[in-house]
């Protein structure tokens, strides 16, 4: 009867594990897509400021920017979004 039950215990730990595994590491990423945008110069990189934008925000950002003079794909360090408009700063043009 022992035996039975910590098998009962290892499988119901096993079937609860198994999504856990399968799960992306943790990693504070993000990815936008824009309509419109533009860059800035800054110390490190860029900045850039975008608006008409969907997605999800955090640290080592993927910015696509469909039209104007910041067309293009981007990584940046840090983003914030509101209402559609993007800030991101530290971004270097990505490949």
């Amino acid at each position: 009867m022992r035996i039975t039950r910590r098998l009962v215990a290892a499988a119901a730990a096993a079937a609860l594990a198994g999504p856990l595994l399968s799960m992306p590491s943790a990693h504070a990423a993000g990815a936008y897509t824009c309509f419109s945008g533009e860059r800035t110069p800054a110390q490190n990189g860029y900045d850039l400021t975008a608006n008409g934008c969907d997605g999800g925000s955090g640290a080592d950002v993927l910015i696509r920017v469909m039209v104007g003079p910041a067309a293009g794909l981007h990584r940046c360090r840090t983003s914030f979004s509101w209402n559609g408009f993007l800030s991101a700063q530290g971004c270097r043009e990505e490949r």
